[in-house]
């Protein structure tokens, strides 16, 4: 089985994964934090030994207790107990504007829902990464700040790490 995938383009890689038969029934994992960026452990473009890599957002797909994540040096599927103690720092650990906070939506909300042009990773000088082959998601439309805004709840449940733990292991 081939599933798209296209480095620092999360959130599309998801949205395809989601409309796999495999995948339909999971749960679109959005990961961001109140301020700029959160740190996130054991991902592929990490550095150092644990493969540390700060993120202004992330996207995964949680289904029946197993994280996929494209760009984890976890497995692609991992337990998600598994996936949560090696891929966050404790909130105690960080300073407030860096704790992680998920907006969870079940995957035909998100793939009826979210709509990005890829305008996120364009900047004066081009790509900022190199896009995917496959068409955007929209032409000229995009409400990827709005998932990423763990203030704004319209789409899913915002939730902390111990909310969203207590809620799906």
């Amino acid at each position: 089985m081939t599933l798209k995938y296209q480095a620092f383009y999360c959130e599309e890689n998801i949205w395809h994964l989601c409309q796999h038969p495999d995948y339909q029934d999971g749960h679109v994992v959005f990961i961001s934090a109140l301020g700029d960026y959160f740190p996130m452990f054991h991902q592929r473009n990490g550095r150092g030994e644990n493969r540390l890599i700060f993120w202004d957002y992330h996207v995964v797909l949680l289904q029946a207790g197993m994280i996929h994540d494209f760009n984890s040096s976890l497995s692609f599927s991992t337990p998600i107990e598994h996936y949560f103690d090696y891929s966050f720092a404790l909130e105690h650990q960080l300073e407030p504007p860096m704790i992680p906070r998920f907006r969870v939506l079940p995957a035909a909300d998100y793939t009826t829902s979210f709509l990005s042009d890829r305008r996120h990773m364009k900047s004066e000088s081009g790509w900022q990464a190199t896009p995917p082959d496959w068409p955007a998601i929209s032409d000229s439309s995009s409400n990827l700040k709005q998932f990423c805004d763990m203030s704004d709840f319209e789409y899913g449940d915002v939730l902390t790490q111990s909310e969203l733990l207590i809620k799906y292991s």
